[in-house]
């Protein structure tokens, strides 16, 4: 019985096949959903509290909050996990803009080697701006995350 391996063409074609079938892949395995979700916890009598989200290619507009309103976005991060998501918070004369997601610099990622769904609460109030990494906190589960600018 004749043998033939595999040529380095061979190879690399296979390499390259099984790499474009997992990136079409929209499994939940390779490409968690990300959902952010923003609650106004301001002053009633106060003005109202403005979020601007954006990615560099995803302008979500400006949101106007009143006390007790939530405005929420879910995304799949690419692959190569270079998505990059930040917001401006405006309320009265304060204003503050940070990272929501940006791979391991930001307040809300992953805390597992296993990728699941990520859920990012953050709880905006006249003091400061909270997080808790869950679909539905309570509230010991929100962490202090930074005050205004």
């Amino acid at each position: 019985m004749d043998y033939y391996p595999c040529t380095k063409v061979q190879l690399s074609l296979l390499i390259l096949f099984v790499i474009n079938i997992v990136m079409m892949t929209n499994a939940s395995f390779w490409n968690p959903a990300i959902t952010e979700t923003f609650t106004s916890a301001i002053s009633q009598s106060t003005p109202l509290l403005d979020v601007h989200c954006q990615s560099k290619d995803d302008d979500l507009g400006v949101r106007t909050l009143k006390p007790g309103d939530k405005f929420d976005f879910s995304f799949h991060p690419n692959l190569l996990d270079t998505t990059h998501f930040y917001c401006k918070f405006t309320w009265g004369a304060n204003t503050t803009t940070f990272d929501v997601y940006y791979k391991h610099k930001s307040p809300c990622k992953y805390t597992s080697v296993i990728a699941t769904d990520l859920y990012c609460t953050w709880m905006i109030e006249d003091n400061a701006i909270y997080l808790a990494r869950t679909n539905n906190p309570s509230p010991h589960d929100f962490e202090y995350v930074r005050t205004w600018d």
